[in-house]
């Protein structure tokens, strides 16, 4: 019998969705490559999370509230590069699980750049970049 979270890799799934975020980007798709890129930080972040000791659940939360969340509960070497990066105040900075929901006109170059830098600093900590 396969369990749902078994089939969870947000390791991988985060290496998908930032390559796709990537690929929209290029394309001046902003709207939807910012969301992709967030949805790429979350997945880099529930990864750490996923590896602490007898951590077997991961909070169903999306940033910000994901990011308090892991300040919690990640630690260790690995664990310290990644909490550097989502304690900066600009880690994703005004991203949000709704915006998927947005008018094309809320999104700019400038802020999907800082969503892709946010998200592909996270991702390099799990080192699949």
């Amino acid at each position: 019998m396969i369990l749902e979270w078994d089939m969870d890799d947000y390791a991988h799934a985060g290496k998908r969705l930032h390559r796709d975020a990537d690929y929209l980007y290029d394309q001046q798709r902003y709207a939807t490559a910012s969301h992709l890129y967030g949805l790429s930080a979350e997945c880099s972040i529930k990864a750490f999370i996923t590896q602490q000791p007898g951590q077997q659940k991961v909070p169903y939360k999306h940033i910000p509230e994901l990011v308090d969340d892991a300040k919690r509960l990640v630690n260790g070497r690995r664990g310290s590069h990644l909490l550097n990066v989502i304690s900066s105040p600009d880690f994703m900075s005004g991203w949000q699980i709704g915006n998927r929901y947005w008018d094309n006109r809320y999104f700019s170059q400038q802020q999907c750049k800082e969503f892709k830098h946010s998200a592909n600093r996270a991702l390099r900590c799990l080192g699949v970049v």
